[in-house]
């Protein structure tokens, strides 16, 4: 019973992450810059705390995308016209985004600089 619970959960996660793939340009160049960025992160010298603070920031990155694309998609199943709310919870979830970005870009400054 709890592994079957567990295994749709699973499916639906995957599920999720496929659909935002497909759907979210922004969301395969996330992945494709991990692809880039982790082997670099591992290839360097520097403090194991350092590493983990990208690979932190990068899923931190890939969350918020996740996230932003819930919110996005959901808000446009509620309602098609233009509504000011609506505006606003899109761009708070794009403002969350880019600010994850923001922190991908300091961890890694972090990491070859400091």
């Amino acid at each position: 019973m709890i592994i079957t619970h567990l295994l749709r959960a699973f499916m639906s996660s995957v599920n999720g992450v496929r659909l935002t793939w497909k759907s979210e340009i922004a969301f395969r160049l996330e992945i494709l810059g991990c692809i880039l960025i982790l082997p670099f992160t591992f290839w360097i010298e520097a403090a194991k705390g350092d590493k983990l603070f990208v690979v932190f920031s990068l899923s931190i990155m890939l969350i918020s995308e996740l996230l932003n694309t819930a919110i996005e998609k959901a808000n446009d199943a509620l309602k098609k016209t233009n509504d000011s709310l609506i505006q606003f919870s899109k761009d708070a979830a794009s403002a969350a985004v880019f600010v994850s970005l923001c922190l991908v870009g300091i961890s890694l400054l972090n990491l070859v600089f400091i």
